[in-house]
């Protein structure tokens, strides 16, 4: 009996769908990586805009008045929605502050809050 040396086409098929699965799975992840890499950059801007305000409230030296308030803000290309809370605190002499900072096209998600204190004095 004459036996061929090679591979079946059955072989060959196996071989090139454990191929395509492998890469359709890499393609996912790199998807994913790519998406969080935005969020990261997102949330990074969003903590900028956020520090920069606290720091205005040191800079001014003014003790904010109690109330909320709603901005939009931009930087680096991106949109946000800022909400400022300014609340009382167990101290007269001191306010909490905070903010909380959401894409503009996604005014539900919020992507970064953060609270300080700031003194009258």
């Amino acid at each position: 009996m004459n036996k061929s040396k090679g591979f079946t086409l059955i072989e060959c098929l196996v071989a090139l769908l454990i191929i395509a699965i492998v890469l359709a799975s890499a393609t996912r992840a790199i998807g994913v990586s790519v998406d969080d890499v935005r969020h990261n950059y997102v949330r990074e801007v969003a903590m900028w805009i956020a520090n920069n305000q606290i720091t205005q409230y040191y800079l001014d030296k003014t003790y904010p008045n109690l109330g909320s308030s709603k901005s939009n803000v931009s930087l680096a290309n991106i949109d946000y929605i800022m909400n400022v809370d300014i609340l009382s605190t167990g101290n007269q002499y001191f306010r909490r502050i905070e903010i909380s900072l959401s894409e503009k096209d996604k005014p539900d998600y919020v992507v970064y809050h953060t609270v300080s204190f700031i003194s009258e004095y």
